[in-house]
């Protein structure tokens, strides 16, 4: 199911004319998320849902209200503009809201639905499942895969005439091979390509498998701090974590690791990390189904967060900009995420490692401590002692308690970017360039059971 242009603002339009407020903004979502599982060689689901929902929001001097409904027929939007203006005449004024975006707004044309990726269906993904299960029967080891596919359309519109509209497409494909006793466990994957030609499910299975039987009958090791080499996985988590220290609110407010020592500064144009990070918002990006849309309604722009270990920027929304007399960020700091790499490889990583950890994959992140984003998690799927240039054994398990704005200044090698997701799914936003990166003094703090 796609939704074009002329049909999402007819639909939008529809919404504006109904309501009566001072101002109306409408966000319509709709498409198709669809997916294959498997398991033991064998297709378990083939998944497939269309849905679509329109969330509108009326405005009566500062009182607002959002309701939302998956019905686009009259009967339905009218049910749901009239519940929000009811709840938002009900509502005490909130003095932090901003007036509606006024256009014109110059988004940047992004092509983010391949054709390739649009008709990646059942056969397509049945296809790479049949590649998979061959070589993990050829591997001796038991395969469980997803490959989710998003075709998606987002818009914005609202009472000043302002309008725009996203469609994308995308594709992922991740495996977790098992060892027949259990002992044994790999992950590997990619995701968040809107080229789907790039996804090798043989490929992806050979590294997967071998992790599995490399990894059983692991080794035992003091918890202790390591030199880690976190696969682009693990990094991504890491990544996404380290930008929720951006938010300039936080900052000038004392409540976060980027306020300054002086009451209402930040540590904005100070360097914090190494010459070797440099995170950007990259919007356009060639690899990446990035968004034009940013906060609001507003266009999204390049911008860099991080130069050479320098901040750069801090997300200023549009309230706190207005209070604090700086510009406002149109870009969100979760938003068409570029982490600039190196041209290490992991394997040349492992060569130039003395004494470390080889991760695979990061699991059940939970905060600890949000001031100085000390957070806690798992290692799984895969964990491998580096001795002296080689990878040596596997190894037991680990819970971490780590910060990333520690781990992010301590990175003494970078590889090259690759897409990824930085949250927890892998069929929604949140998809970046992320490398892989090694990271000095990484702690981890007691034996995990996890495989």
């Amino acid at each position: 199911m796609s939704y074009s242009r002329e049909e999402v603002k007819a639909i939008t339009d529809k919404v504006l004319n109904m309501a009566k407020a001072d101002a109306v903004e409408v966000r319509f979502s709709g498409g198709e998320r669809s997916a294959t599982r498997y398991a033991n060689s064998t297709i378990t689901a083939n998944l497939v849902e269309h849905d679509q929902e329109v969330l509108i929001t009326v405005y009566y001097g500062q009182k607002s209200a959002t309701t939302s409904t998956h019905q686009f027929d009259d009967a339905s939007l009218k049910s749901a503009i009239e519940q929000a203006q009811e709840l938002a005449k009900r509502r005490p004024d909130n003095p932090e809201l901003m007036p509606l975006v006024k256009p014109p707004q110059e988004y940047l044309a992004i092509d983010g639905a391949l054709p390739q990726a649009i008709a990646f269906g059942p056969a397509e993904r049945a296809r790479m499942v049949k590649q998979s299960v061959d070589v993990c029967e050829k591997k001796g080891v038991l395969g469980a895969g997803y490959i989710p596919k998003l075709h998606w359309t987002d818009a914005y519109a609202n009472s000043e005439g302002l309008f725009a509209y996203y469609r994308y497409a995308e594709a992922s494909f991740i495996l977790t091979c098992r060892t027949p006793d259990q002992t044994g466990s790999g992950w590997a994957g990619t995701t968040g390509l809107k080229d789907v030609s790039k996804i090798d499910a043989a490929a992806i299975t050979e590294v997967a498998a071998d992790k599995a039987l490399r990894s059983r009958k692991p080794k035992a090791l003091e918890p202790g701090t390591y030199t880690v080499i976190l696969e682009p996985r693990p990094a991504a988590r890491f990544l996404s974590l380290l930008m929720f220290a951006l938010n300039a609110r936080a900052a000038e407010e004392g409540r976060s690791f980027m306020s300054g020592k002086e009451r209402g500064s930040t540590k904005l144009g100070q360097k914090i990390f190494g010459d070797n990070i440099t995170i950007r918002s990259d919007v356009g990006d060639p690899i990446l189904r990035q968004t034009p849309i940013g906060p609001d309604g507003l266009a999204a722009k390049p911008i860099t967060w991080i130069e050479k270990g320098v901040v750069k920027n801090l997300f200023y929304d549009r309230f706190w900009a207005r209070k604090q007399n700086k510009p406002f960020t149109v870009t969100g700091v979760q938003q068409s995420l570029v982490m600039d790499g190196g041209d290490a490889t992991i394997e040349q990583m492992v060569k130039s490692t003395r004494r470390g950890l080889l991760v695979s994959f990061f699991w059940y992140i939970r905060p600890v401590d949000q001031m100085i984003l000390l957070n806690t998690g798992m290692t799984r799927d895969g964990l491998f002692l580096i001795e002296n240039g080689e990878i040596t054994a596997p190894v037991q398990n680990f819970r971490w308690n780590m910060s990333p704005l520690v781990a992010f200044a301590n990175i003494s090698a970078v590889g090259t970017p690759v897409p990824i997701h930085t949250g927890e799914a892998y069929d929604g936003p949140g998809t970046a360039l992320v490398p892989a990166i090694r990271v000095e003094d990484f702690y981890m703090t007691s034996v995990s059971p996890a495989v």
